[in-house]
């Protein structure tokens, strides 16, 4: 480092190079600054241990491993949201299909699928709701998900 330069405006300098050079190998700006900031923080924590003539390398590196670490992060949730999509279109296959099942069930099972999934509430909040015994909330939950289930295996969703 030079004499006249502060180390904060040393270690900006240094990230906005290796941002840079990210960016040339194909990094997007945002993935790059957030390589940069996490090796800041990793650098903040350990600052006392690090030497000067070690810090220009050590940032690259770092910066790098932690750029590779947000790819691999961004590529398995990019396969992830692909399964999950493939999942749901499979499962069902028009909305408005799965809407008529929901409302071809009685009333008293719709609210309890509402008050169970909508509102998440649970056993004992339903069973004084309805002012039953959770043990009743809990079978009548059970049969309207098994008739649900038998409804969509009709339709081939399942």
């Amino acid at each position: 480092m030079k004499k006249d330069v502060t180390v904060e405006e040393a270690l900006f300098s240094l990230g906005q190079e290796v941002i840079q050079v990210l960016i040339k190998k194909g990094s997007t700006l945002e993935d790059a600054e957030d390589a940069v900031s996490k090796t800041y923080d990793t650098l903040f924590s350990m600052f006392i241990t690090l030497k000067q003539e070690n810090l220009r390398p050590w940032f690259f590196r770092v910066s790098f491993n932690n750029y590779i670490d947000l790819f691999r992060k961004r590529k398995r949730e990019m396969e992830y949201t692909a399964q999950y999509s493939e999942f749901r279109s499979n499962l069902i296959h028009e909305p408005q299909d799965f809407w008529l099942i929901i409302d071809s069930l009685k009333n008293e099972e719709k609210e309890l699928l509402w008050l169970k999934y909508y509102y998440q509430l649970s056993y004992e909040e339903i069973a004084v709701i309805l002012d039953t015994k959770v043990e009743t909330v809990k079978k009548r939950l059970y049969r309207t998900r098994k008739k649900l289930k038998a409804d969509w295996e009709e339709e081939g969703w399942i």
